[in-house]
């Protein structure tokens, strides 16, 4: 699943589109390490409820899943794409912003951060213009 399977130039994409979708990336990363190592704390005995590690597990990488569906959509100038992604940065912003005070400041913070760093990356008109496509309609289902 290769994010150059476009035919636009990919220098034709405006700079805040790209800063946004490296980010993203960043986070899908996040979300997959994370439920490995929820995995691992499952086998290491770390976590005495399998259910919730299982669980927890498949539900990060759908979310990984769906956000580079999303990105890959974006990069390949189809409007579809901006739904999960944008979705998955108000759904951290959210979670981030409810922890603040009770978790460490780079847990909270950072992916506040991020989140609007995103955001204003997806939605400047730049970006909208190019991640609208042309053409016949997309559609998820």
């Amino acid at each position: 699943m290769s994010l150059s399977a476009t035919s636009s130039d990919p220098v034709a994409r405006p700079l805040a589109l790209r800063v946004a979708l490296t980010v993203v990336l960043l986070e899908v990363g996040v979300l997959v390490a994370v439920g490995l190592w929820s995995l691992v704390q499952l086998v290491d005995g770390g976590f005495a409820d399998v259910g919730v590690s299982v669980a927890l597990t498949v539900v990060l990488f759908g979310i990984a899943g769906l956000v580079l569906l999303g990105t890959r959509a974006l990069w390949s100038g189809r409007r579809w794409g901006r739904g999960p992604v944008v979705t998955w940065q108000l759904l951290q912003l959210a979670v981030a912003a409810s922890a603040l005070g009770g978790a460490p400041w780079w847990t909270t913070y950072l992916p506040m951060v991020l989140a609007v760093v995103v955001l204003a990356g997806l939605l400047l008109p730049a970006s909208v213009a190019a991640t609208s496509g042309t053409g016949s309609p997309d559609g998820v289902l």
